[in-house]
């Protein structure tokens, strides 16, 4: 080891919505390469939609003896009408540009629900929602289901691995769980580590570990993971992998991001093991020398070796490496204390990521909850989302932060440095036709466990921890699993 220290929330989605004036700026930290197309962006027109209307007039009768009383519309009955979804998907009303991915590139789906399993601490109920997609031709698209399928961690306490099916979305109008698809058990809840992890934990006084990403490549299942609460700041290796099945797991590791024996801040452990992501090949291949996957982590838990905003570390997944050894890796993106991301809160949560494609146009993002109140350490007050002592800062919105991805590859080639790229855009509540929050279910958090991407289908993967209970199970919170499609 390195030793180095209210029942329905407003839903936005009728008709064309275009709030207020959305500027993509001109700025100088997304210089194209020459196979990346950036932003050199024009404004683009303010589009206001203005309706007037009078109030109706009333009667100049002065005898109403005769005129019935005005009946009240009917007050929605969300436990027993009806239930109110979707035939069509929404597409997000915002501008679109030329060279990049945007919010308006983004077509809401619906979502689904993970198989409900009896045993409550051998289930999907208070998972941490961090998934991963796999492709498989042997599970093409069909009338009930998408194409291929997703690994998904179970109960917080077991942190086990199952893989399920991936049901054809329902979107809901009033955001109910009972009306949603449910997948189907495919392979059940695993240990994919092997033990690796209760190995590492015991090793470290006990500590606490949680998976911390998943992500499907070179025909394996790779996997992060990191020590929940790191008072002590331990530095334990994060990475490994597993075999696609749980019959034959296979699981390697663990090993170290970069030289194990460095004490350089951007190399310790509470900067890597969150969420995985892949680089896309041909990226990967042309700019990136291989490094074919992208790692990182906020953790308020160990706030004084995490790097304070989104971390964005690329790798080589190298399964064949001796264990405890140290993957070949470069810093991307990555704050430290001393120089935070502009806007960073302690109680931000940022939880997956994604490098997304549409034909020539890219964006990588990490979707996450955004602290918008003041900074408040300490026991929970009444107007905090949970009875824990921590960091807090209601109220919070859902943000998606936008990356120019010719920003990270000038980062790997040392033409950037990695703690001054910001997003060149966030996608915030404010944004034109509103935040990505109001695809959402409600919840007083507004995070997010995991972000899984079908590069194929053009199909993206949000889970929302802790938002699924439904009236047959109403204290089984099972994250609710939201399908976006990525399109012109």
């Amino acid at each position: 080891m390195r030793n180095v220290s209210s029942l329905l929330l407003p839903f936005l989605m009728a008709g064309i919505m275009l709030a207020g004036t959305k500027w993509f700026r001109n700025r100088s930290d997304i210089t194209p390469a020459s196979a990346i197309s950036t932003a050199n962006s024009d404004s683009i027109q303010r589009l206001t939609a203005e309706a007037n209307s009078q109030p109706p007039g009333t009667s100049a009768s002065t005898d109403h003896s005769d005129v019935p009383l005005p009946q009240p519309d009917p007050v929605p009955d969300p436990i027993s009408e009806t239930p109110q979804t979707h035939a069509q998907p929404i597409r997000h009303q915002a501008p679109l540009h030329p060279e990049m991915i945007t919010p308006g590139n983004f077509e809401y789906l619906g979502a689904f629900l993970p198989p409900h399993l009896p045993d409550e601490e051998a289930s999907f109920s208070h998972s941490s929602g961090v998934l991963a997609f796999r492709p498989d031709p042997t599970r093409p698209a069909t009338e009930t289901h998408l194409a291929g399928s997703l690994y998904l961690t179970g109960h917080m306490s077991g942190q086990q691995v199952a893989e399920i099916s991936i049901p054809r979305p329902v979107l809901s109008k009033l955001k109910r769980a009972d009306e949603l698809s449910r997948a189907k058990l495919l392979q059940p809840l695993t240990d994919v580590t092997g033990g690796i992890m209760r190995r590492v934990s015991a090793s470290l006084d006990g500590s606490p570990f949680r998976i911390g990403g998943l992500q499907v490549a070179d025909d394996r299942l790779h996997w992060t993971m990191h020590i929940y609460y790191n008072a002590a700041q331990y530095d334990p290796p994060t990475h490994g992998s597993s075999a696609l099945d749980f019959s034959q797991l296979d699981a390697r590791g663990p090993w170290y991001l970069g030289d194990p024996e460095s004490t350089l801040p951007e190399w310790h452990a509470d900067k890597h093991g969150g969420y995985l992501f892949q680089i896309p090949s041909d990226v990967s291949t042309r700019w990136m020398g291989g490094l074919n996957l992208l790692c990182g982590l906020w953790t308020s838990q160990g706030l004084q070796n995490s790097s304070h905003g989104p971390a964005m570390f690329a790798f080589r997944s190298s399964p064949d490496a001796v264990p405890e050894s140290g993957l070949t890796a470069k810093p991307l993106v990555w704050y430290p204390n001393s120089q935070p991301l502009e806007g960073h809160h302690a109680a931000d949560r940022w939880g997956g990521g994604a490098w997304l494609t549409l034909g020539s146009k890219q964006a990588v993002i990490v979707i996450g909850q955004k602290a918008l109140g003041p900074v408040y350490y300490g026991l929970a007050r009444a107007i905090d989302c949970d009875e824990n002592k921590g960091w807090h800062g209601p109220p919070y919105e859902t943000q998606v932060y936008l990356y120019s991805a010719a920003s990270l590859i000038h980062a790997a080639h040392g033409a950037m440095e990695p703690n001054r790229i910001q997003p060149w855009m966030r996608w915030t509540d404010q944004s034109a036709g509103g935040g990505f929050g109001q695809y959402l279910f409600p919840r007083c958090y507004r995070d997010v466990g995991g972000v899984a991407w079908d590069s194929e289908n053009s199909l993206l993967y949000v889970s929302q921890p802790n938002s699924g209970a439904t009236s047959e199970q109403p204290f089984s919170a099972v994250p609710v699993i939201h399908v976006f499609r990525i399109t012109e």
